[in-house]
């Protein structure tokens, strides 16, 4: 039986590695929105920069997609590193909506709350089958810093390998 087992989990394994899209890369503007609450008021700065970064594609059916990618994001003075994982549907064939969870990590030099989770979700629209583009905005849900969060829109264009 174990071996049975053994067999169709690498039989689904090799489904999947042979449904995979391939790498990506991506680049585009971020503009990094900081917000603090403190004593009941609350002030809030935006910021424009520019992101770049890597990814893997992985087509899991004909309508569904699992992206996941280790993006840079350099705004003046919240440089980060996000990771994000998400869900891609295609609802047309050149049209996509993407929802999922991102880790954020500030690359300054700060205390505390180095680490946040997003949940981010966008749309995409390829061009081609290299040539893509997409707009995504995440919401921190979570950071070790009570009343600190930062939000960001990403907007790129991104060409598949």
């Amino acid at each position: 039986m174990k071996k049975v087992v053994l067999a169709a989990a690498l039989a689904l394994l090799g489904l999947a590695v042979n449904a995979q899209e391939g790498f990506f890369g991506k680049v585009g503007l971020s503009n990094v929105t900081a917000k603090v609450d403190f004593l009941g008021a609350s002030v809030s700065d935006s910021e424009m920069g520019f992101f770049a970064g890597v990814g893997y594609n992985f087509e899991v059916s004909d309508e569904f997609e699992v992206e996941p990618s280790v993006l840079f994001s350099f705004v003046q003075d919240l440089n980060s590193l996000y990771i994000p994982i998400m869900a891609k549907y295609k609802v047309a064939d050149a049209f996509s909506i993407q929802a999922g969870p991102q880790i954020n990590y500030l690359l300054e030099d700060v205390p505390q709350g180095e680490f946040g989770l997003d949940l981010a979700f966008g749309v995409g629209y390829n061009f081609t089958e290299q040539f893509f583009a997409d707009a995504r905005y995440a919401f921190e849900v979570s950071r070790d810093i009570e009343g600190f969060s930062l939000n960001t829109l990403q907007i790129g264009v991104g060409y598949r390998f």
